[in-house]
């Protein structure tokens, strides 16, 4: 071998462990991205806005809510807003990206991550305008009681669409793990029971009963979604290394001459 080729195998090397390095780094920091939206969500839509009434009790229970924690409702849509936009995104992002290199080919599964996540923080901003509605200024005491009662309804609805993307992105996260294991195996299981559970809890206005079994089931859907991002993103920070996927590089002597 000569000098020159001996050169440009100890470059190739170095781009190789360079790329390993940058891979690394990038889905560890996919695992960071997933646990700061859990924490972000916790404070902003749990801790900050609780559970505002549901969409069938009385108009004058939903006024003394928001009467009573407007500020603190909006400041935690805006904290869960930013969950959503700068932690969850980014989740997605590279946890479809992982996956579409363990899964090759046409990367159909992979990219239907990307799209049920992306399509999950579109729908959920826009279902947060009607409440925000209510919250905003002195709404909650000047609104009539149809108009809080048509922006309840029209929450309610919203809501039960989130699940339906969030469900897209568990089915197709759980086939790619399932056949690949790119990812702990039994993540797959739990990924396709809380995609089960949205399209089944999607359902529950249609009985008009705001707080009854479809809703629960609906709740037990984010439940475990929460959890699969939970444990993958611990996955992903632990076994970063393991989920490098590159190509062996190719001797120059087994390189085949082109034709001339």
């Amino acid at each position: 071998m000569t000098a020159a080729a001996a050169g440009r195998g100890l470059t190739a090397d170095g781009a190789r462990a360079g790329a390993s390095r940058s891979t690394v780094g990038w889905w560890r920091a996919t695992g960071l991205f997933g646990i700061a939206w859990l924490v972000l969500f916790a404070i902003g839509g749990i801790v900050l806005q609780g559970e505002p009434p549901a969409y069938d009790q009385p108009v004058d229970v939903t006024r003394d809510f928001f009467t009573a924690r407007a500020d603190r409702y909006l400041l935690g849509d805006y904290i869960a807003g930013l969950a959503f936009i700068l932690c969850f995104l980014p989740f997605i992002a590279g946890l479809s990206s992982l996956l579409g290199a363990a899964e090759g080919g046409l990367r159909i599964a992979s990219r239907l991550v990307f799209a049920g996540g992306l399509t999950t923080v579109i729908v959920g901003d826009g279902a947060t305008a009607f409440l925000d509605a209510v919250a905003l200024g002195d709404a909650a005491t000047r609104l009539d009681d149809g108009s809080i009662r048509g922006l309840l309804h029209a929450n309610a609805v919203a809501i039960a669409a989130i699940g339906l993307p969030m469900a897209l992105t568990a089915f197709a996260a759980a086939a790619v793990i399932w056949t690949t294991t790119a990812l702990w195996r039994w993540l797959a299981p739990l990924a396709a029971l809380s995609g089960l559970l949205h399209v089944a809890g999607a359902l529950y206005v249609i009985p008009n009963d705001g707080n009854g079994p479809l809703f629960f089931i609906r709740f037990g859907g984010l439940i475990c979604f929460a959890l699969f991002v939970f444990l993958a993103s611990i996955n992903l920070i632990n076994g970063a290394n393991r989920h490098v996927y590159t190509a062996p590089p190719v001797s120059p002597t087994t390189r085949k001459k082109e034709p001339r």
